[in-house]
């Protein structure tokens, strides 16, 4: 059992009674939620990088095979299946129950002012004694989590009921919470005619884009400690090992077991794409740079992994542009990004943008700050009618307590994006919106994800790509049009680029996308993208450095006539109904790791409704003709 799970459980074990002395849990004034930010700033209008006139070669043709025999159907050494996130279709409803009857129990203790030592030392006794996880990573954990989620729940003005049902979505039913129902306003704008243009000819200039994504360098990793340990974060010296098990150890590139990234990875990695992929236009890096040790972890180790992977970002591409996103790892607690309203120092989360703002400027326009300072967001013109709008999607995040509080559009940041999309379609841009959250994740607010989900259909005309990582696999999500005359109508795709870290059962691996790029009539849309990897069980059998090699292109793989939605939706229809491709596609999703865990219905179920998911916790909406097709 994760970290993670001890955080998300941590009210069940306040059942047992608590005394009260010593210190209460702070009061945090939070209640008048003022923010006082004007979003509506002038766009940044000077273009940042020059023309591209060179028409990049596209992935050739290629033979596309069904999985070989490398993929081990079934072993006692491949784990089943555990589903990736929270709240997904076939989910059952017991972590609900036990939600609502541990927080209700918590905030009748913090209520009453029982002190936050007395809560510390009952939650590590109960968290030891029930096995979940060893008395360090508990301490840790209460630590680290403790004094932002006790006075958020202090200051909340919802019961259990609500909380567990913003937490959890719809696994826990349709409870009414109105102070949570909230909706962006749009500008009094008609929407265009929707009008699907020719397909760009072969030939035109092209972006190639390269796209990075949860590195989680771990500076503590050491070749030979346990890969298997007890700990949710394994491969270091402090790593306990395996108390039934044999020792699994962990090897110089790294592990498929609950292993982050060694320096040496990251390395070979970018060595790789320097020599590989010289022509590389600009670079999309959407976050999630610490390891996931989040029981371990201060602002000041967070910060001192994000300056020394900029640097060394910086250090291999020193001319090549740069547009970062925040991950939820970044901050600490990891996942806790506290809207501006919160104004008290302990809880706020200004320490980390002023750092990253500071550190961004190496690509940067100094315009941009205002954005960067006020909610580690920001939107940049590439090029003239080419927009980059990085958002931070942790402003979704249901683990970041705060927003149990108050979720109305955190800084603001929803409606700030509406401004700059209309002023895009106002002057014919196409734009690219990069995040690390995806929208349709479980871990993604449901009323966030519904007003995002808004915008992109009344911008589809405007919006060509969509950019985000958070899951490790290799995925995607497509956005239906909501309220729909025309049912199933595709308006808009996400790319879930594939995680660095092998974390877990993963091979490392990247992204390169070629896009539409300048001349008339540019749709700016993705053409093609294409996933790079290694074998990390052969390389770390090997004496030399990892071979990097293109696992496969989406288009040529996967028989596409392009990557606009409507092809997305019609390949989830293709994976349905085609046992073969599916299976392809799995190979993918965990590039081609010979430890991916075997994928019954159960698990398949999950991934199509995934790959449908683009509006968190509407699963049963989105994906019921799957679900009655794997009943029948």
């Amino acid at each position: 059992m994760g970290a993670t799970t001890v955080v998300a459980i941590i009210p069940l074990f306040l059942l047992h009674r608590l005394t009260t002395h010593a210190t209460p849990i702070a009061s945090v004034n939070v209640h008048n939620f003022e923010d006082d930010w004007d979003y509506k700033i002038q766009p940044h209008s000077e273009p940042l990088i020059g023309e591209v006139t060179h028409n990049h070669i596209l992935p050739p043709e290629i033979k596309v095979d069904v999985p070989d025999t490398k993929f081990v159907q079934s072993s006692s050494s491949v784990p089943e299946r555990v589903a990736k996130k929270l709240g997904d279709a076939v989910r059952s409803r017991v972590s609900c129950s036990v939600c609502r009857l541990g927080v209700g129990l918590l905030q009748r203790e913090v209520r009453k002012n029982t002190s936050f030592e007395n809560i510390r030392t009952q939650f590590v006794g109960l968290c030891v004694a029930f096995k979940v996880e060893s008395e360090s990573v508990c301490t840790g954990v209460f630590d680290v989590f403790g004094p932002d989620v006790l006075p958020a729940l202090k200051a909340v003005r919802i019961g259990a009921d609500e909380v567990c049902a913003l937490c959890l979505g719809e696994v826990c039913g349709d409870v009414k919470n109105p102070l949570h129902q909230w909706e962006v306003q749009f500008p009094e704008v008609p929407k265009p005619v929707t009008r699907e243009p020719d397909l760009p000819k072969p030939g035109l200039p092209t972006f190639k884009v390269l796209h990075l994504s949860d590195t989680h360098y771990d500076p503590d990793y050491v070749v030979g400690s346990a890969a298997n340990c007890e700990e949710p974060l394994c491969c270091r010296s402090t790593s306990t090992p395996p108390l039934t098990a044999d020792v699994v150890p962990a090897g110089k590139w790294g592990s498929y077991e609950k292993c982050d990234s060694p320096k040496v990875l990251l390395d070979s990695m970018l060595k790789s794409i320097a020599r590989d992929h010289p022509d590389i236009d600009y670079i999309l890096w959407t976050g999630d740079l610490p390891p996931h040790d989040i029981w371990n972890q201060s602002k000041s180790s967070n910060l001192d992994i994000i300056q020394e992977t900029v640097e060394q970002m910086f250090e291999v591409f020193p001319n090549t542009p740069i547009f970062p996103a925040l991950g939820n790892h970044e901050s600490i607690p990891a996942g806790s990004f506290a809207p501006p309203w919160v104004h008290d120092p302990d809880h706020s989360v200004s320490w980390l943008y002023t750092k990253v703002a500071d550190h961004w400027r190496k690509w940067l326009p100094a315009s941009v700050g205002n954005t960067v300072l006020h909610g580690g967001f920001y939107s940049i013109l590439l090029r003239p009618g080419f927009r980059i709008i990085s958002l931070n999607t942790n402003y979704c995040h249901t683990l970041s307590w705060w927003l149990v509080v108050n979720s109305t559009d955190p800084a603001k940041e929803l409606q700030w994006l509406i401004h700059e999309l209309q002023e895009a379609e106002n002057k014919g841009e196409k734009v690219h919106i990069i995040g690390h959250i995806p929208p349709g994740a479980s871990d993604c607010m449901k009323v966030w994800s519904r007003n995002f989900n808004a915008i992109v259909q009344r911008y589809e005309n405007t919006i060509q790509g969509q950019f985000y990582g958070h899951t490790h696999a290799d995925e995607f999500e497509v956005f239906y049009e909501m309220e729909a005359k025309e049912p199933n109508r595709a308006v808009g795709v996400a790319y879930l680029g594939p995680s660095v870290t092998t974390y877990e059962n993963h091979n490392p691996a990247y992204r390169i996308y070629y896009v539409d790029g300048d001349h008339a009539n540019s749709t700016r849309e993705v053409l093609d993208h294409e996933t790079w990897t290694i074998d990390l069980e052969e390389a770390n059998k090997s004496e030399d450095d990892p071979k990097w090699y293109r696992l496969y292109s989406a288009k040529n793989s996967y028989q596409m006539e392009s990557l606009r939605p409507k092809s997305w939706a019609k390949l989830v229809d293709d994976l349905i109904n085609n046992a073969d491709l599916f299976e392809l596609f799995y190979k993918y999703y965990y590039r081609d790791s010979p430890v991916r865990p075997t994928c019954d219905a159960k698990c398949k179920l999950q991934i199509l409704c995934d790959l449908k998911s683009a509006r968190s916790h509407e699963r049963h909406k989105l994906c019921h003709d799957l679900e009655l097709a794997f009943s029948s």
